[in-house]
C-alpha cells in the first residue's frame, strides 16, 4: 500500500463508517504529514512506471503481447497516481469504499463515484488535469483513457485465451516494425501524430505519459534519488538485440528518473 494511502487511513478506526470518514478534517499536522508521504509516493509510483513500460517492452520483443497490454496500461496508472501525488491528491479506501483528499489544512475526504483503485485514480487524473494534453484527444471515438483500459480489461478478463502466437490487435505494428523502430519514431514525435492512433496508441500513449509526468516531478525535484542498482537495472532492460535503446535512455536521463 502506498505511504500515503497507509497514513490516511490509519486515521481512522476499523470499521469507520463513510460518515465518519467524511467527516474528518485534517488537522496542520496531519496534512503535512501526508503531503510528505505523498512525495516519497509519486517518486516511488513514477519508478513502477517505468519498469512496467520496459516490462512490457520486453514482453513485445519475446512475444508475449498479452501481458505486454497490461503492463502498458499499468504504467499510466502508476503515472497518473504519481501526478497525483505530486499535487497533494490522495485518492484511499476505507473499507471498500474510496475516497478522495487534498493535502491541505481543513480539508475533508469526499467519497468517490468510481469503484476501485484504478476508475478512482484515473478519474482524479482527470478531474484534477481536464485540460491536459493526455487527455485533449480521442482514440476510436474514446477517451484515451477510458480506451486503454478496455484494452487491459479484454486482455486480463475478457479474453478467454492468449493471443500468442500472434500479437493483439493494439501491438501489431509495433510488434511487427521491431521495437527500436518504432520507440525512436515515437521520440521524435514533437506533436501527437502517433499518441491518438489506434496502430501506436497502445505504446506511444504510455510512452508520452512517462514524458510528460517525469517532466513535471523533475521540475518540481521529486525525482532523482534512485539507487544505482535501481538506475543500472532500467538501463540493462532499455535495450534490444542490437543492444542499448539509446533515445529511450536519454528520454530517461531527460526526465532525470536515471543520471
Amino acid at each position: 500500500m502506498p505511504s500515503a494511502d497507509k497514513y490516511v487511513a490509519g486515521l481512522f478506526p476499523v470499521g469507520a463508517s463513510k460518515t465518519d470518514v467524511r467527516a474528518k478534517i485534517l488537522s496542520p499536522l496531519e496534512a503535512a504529514n501526508l503531503s510528505a508521504a505523498l512525495r516519497v509516493d509519486a517518486s516511488d509510483m513514477y519508478y513502477s512506471g517505468w519498469v512496467s513500460f520496459l516490462d512490457a517492452l520486453n514482453g513485445i520483443k519475446s512475444g508475449f503481447c498479452t501481458w505486454a497490454t497490461a503492463k502498458l496500461y499499468y504504467t499510466i496508472f502508476y503515472a497518473f497516481r504519481a501526478s497525483l501525488a505530486l499535487d497533494d491528491v490522495c485518492t484511499f479506501h476505507v473499507s471498500r469504499p474510496h475516497y478522495i483528499v487534498r493535502a491541505r489544512q481543513g480539508e475533508l475526504p469526499i467519497s468517490c463515484a468510481e469503484s476501485g483503485t484504478h476508475k478512482a485514480v484515473l478519474k482524479a487524473f482527470q478531474r484534477q488535469n481536464p485540460s491536459h494534453s493526455l487527455l485533449s484527444q480521442q482514440i476510436e471515438l474514446k477517451d484515451a483513457v477510458d480506451w486503454l483500459m478496455e484494452k487491459r480489461e479484454s486482455a486480463n478478463y475478457g479474453d478467454p485465451r492468449f493471443s500468442e502466437p500472434d500479437s493483439r490487435n493494439e501491438l501489431q505494428f509495433i510488434a511487427g516494425r521491431g521495437i527500436r523502430q518504432t520507440l525512436n519514431a515515437y521520440l521524435a514525435d514533437k506533436s501527437s501524430l502517433y499518441v491518438f492512433d489506434p496502430d501506436h496508441a497502445m505504446v506511444a500513449y504510455p510512452l508520452r505519459t512517462l514524458q510528460s509526468i517525469g517532466v513535471q516531478l523533475a521540475t518540481k525535484g521529486v525525482i532523482g534519488g534512485l539507487a544505482q542498482e535501481e538506475q543500472q537495472f532500467l538501463k540493462l532492460h532499455a535495450r534490444d538485440g542490437s543492444g542499448s535503446l539509446s533515445m529511450l535512455v536519454a528520454e530517461m536521463k531527460h526526465v532525470k528518473i536515471i543520471s
